[in-house]
Parts: C-alpha cells; structure tokens; sequence
C-alpha cells in the first residue's frame, strides 16, 4: 500500500498532458468462472470501477498512462466482502484523433474482507456448514493488458475497453479478466 501512495504521489507531481477519471465495471475471469449449474460461464458482471490517471507524452503518439483504480464487487458470499485494488503501468499509442491503442502490465490486490460467522453452502447432495473468514485476507498478482480506447468528439470523453491476461507465464493456466469504462479528460 505504501507503494501505492508513492506512485499517486509521483503521477500527480510531474508535468503530465492530461489527467483523466474513469468509472465503468470489472469483470473477472471472463468465460471462464461457472455462475449456475447448467455450467454457463461469467460473460458480463456488474462490478462498480473507479480511477484516476493521467498522460505522460513520451514522443510523438506515445504515452505513459499510469492508473490508479479501485473495484468493488456487488456479490459476495455470505460474512464476506471483496474489493480490488489496481496499479496499472500502462502505455498507449494514439492511432487516430479517435482511436488509442493501450497496453502494458498491472499490479492487482484482491482483497477478500472477512466478517466471521459462518455460511451454509450447497454440497451436492445436501448441505455443509463452513466457518467464514474472520479478517482480511490480500491476493497479489500481475496482468497483461491490451485495450481500445474511442475519445469522443468532444475529446474530453471516451470509452475504453482494457482485456487483462492472468497467468501470462504459463499460457495454460491463462484467464482474463476486462474493464470497461467511461473516461473523462481534465
């Protein structure tokens, strides 16, 4: 977390382009988490996201656009809460007045909230009583990102598009999670 600080610090002292704010949704492991028995897999979740960044110009078309985000998740077991934290290292290539390109890497804590108690869950053939976490519990990884960016006319706002690659070590095991967002330039 103090890291985090540093780098909110760092991307509002230096002279920058433009500073941006986002709001959208986060979705994790797209198309690949089962939500129901029938084994459908997680396409769209509502997922409230919210972030501040900013531009770097590096040269010509090119950015540095670091990111700060939050997210927090609207379903939650029983006793429990979840939220995410981002740090995205982001660069983006301006293709077009209206189309960015993006990509780079993000640090990601997930942050599982524990209330104690315990739940009742569904076992198959009947049910099972399991303790809940009584504390916070933190997961960190890193992602690949890629996304699309459309700046509007006005070119004060755009919607963006981010793909995150989890596992990108081992292709294998890879998952993705996707932000979608609505962005506003100051």
């Amino acid at each position: 977390m103090k890291l985090s600080c540093i780098f909110i610090i760092l991307i509002f002292s230096i002279k920058t382009y433009a500073y941006y704010y986002s709001f959208g949704t986060y979705v994790p492991y797209f198309n690949k988490a089962q939500i129901n028995t029938a084994g459908d897999t997680q396409f769209f979740e509502i997922n409230p996201y919210l972030a501040v960044g900013t531009q770097v110009l590096l040269s010509g078309p090119h950015y540095f656009t670091p990111e700060f985000g939050y997210g927090y998740y609207l379903e939650n077991a029983k006793n429990t809460k979840r939220d995410q934290i981002f740090l995205h290292y982001n660069f983006s290539y301006v293709v077009s007045p209206n189309f960015v390109f993006r990509y780079g890497l993000t640090n990601n804590w997930y942050r599982l909230h524990g209330q104690g108690g315990s739940a009742t869950l569904s076992n198959g053939n009947g049910s099972t009583t399991f303790p809940s976490p009584t504390k916070t519990v933190t997961t960190y990884y890193s992602t690949l990102d890629f996304g699309v960016e459309y700046v509007l006319s006005n070119r004060q706002f755009s919607i963006r598009y981010d793909l995150q690659m989890m596992s990108f070590k081992k292709l294998e095991n890879k998952a993705f999670n996707y932000l979608l967002t609505f962005n506003y330039y100051q």
